[in-house]
């Protein structure tokens, strides 16, 4: 092979790999959660913070009951959280440019169908109660493709205009719980 040959190939080879090196990997760098709901504590905690198209981030959302009375929830798709999705604006009434966050309960759920072009929830909620002093927690992941830029996102636990709530006593209530994840790029190597 002449040198010529052999430099048009690397540099070839070089300018195919840059796109996937060069893509922007980004890292959650602060999550915060609360609710006004005072029998119910609520938290957001990074488990995996880096966020690549290899490998996800994680989120673990946790919910306890700290008062003396059952809590009932009702949610969509899965319990107690819901199909959920970051967006750039909070209190956003539009799903569409969200993005979507996954979980392994949607894979297992008979009420989530999650295909190539996004996903769809049946239509009946999933009613459970939540006893006093109980606990529970659920995984999502976040992936690279998913993040369009760094900046400070919160978490929509609505899909399409489907609210979850919540009861003490039969008394039924918006559950509203708010989240921010705030999410940097990372520096990478220029090629």
């Amino acid at each position: 092979m002449n040198r010529r040959t052999f430099l048009a190939a690397s540099t070839l080879s070089i300018a195919g790999l840059s796109g996937c090196i060069a893509d922007t990997e980004y890292r959650i760098t602060e999550t915060t959660a609360s609710t006004s709901i005072d029998s119910l504590d609520f938290s957001v905690v990074t488990e995996e913070s880096d966020v690549t198209i290899e490998h996800p981030a994680e989120l673990v959302f946790t919910l306890e009951n700290t008062g003396d009375d059952p809590i009932k929830i009702k949610n969509y798709g899965v319990w107690p959280f819901g199909v959920v999705g970051l967006v750039q604006t909070p209190d956003s009434d539009e799903y569409s440019g969200s993005t979507r966050l996954s979980s392994q309960s949607y894979e297992t759920s008979d009420r989530v169908e999650v295909n190539p072009s996004g996903m769809t929830i049946d239509g009946d909620q999933i009613m459970q109660t939540l006893e006093s002093g109980e606990r529970v927690r659920e995984t999502y992941r976040l992936h690279g493709e998913e993040i369009w830029s760094e900046g400070t996102y919160y978490v929509d636990p609505s899909f399409p205009n489907r609210q979850p709530s919540y009861a003490i006593d039969d008394d039924w209530k918006t559950f509203e719980y708010q989240t921010e994840v705030r999410i940097e790029a990372k520096e990478r190597l220029p090629f």
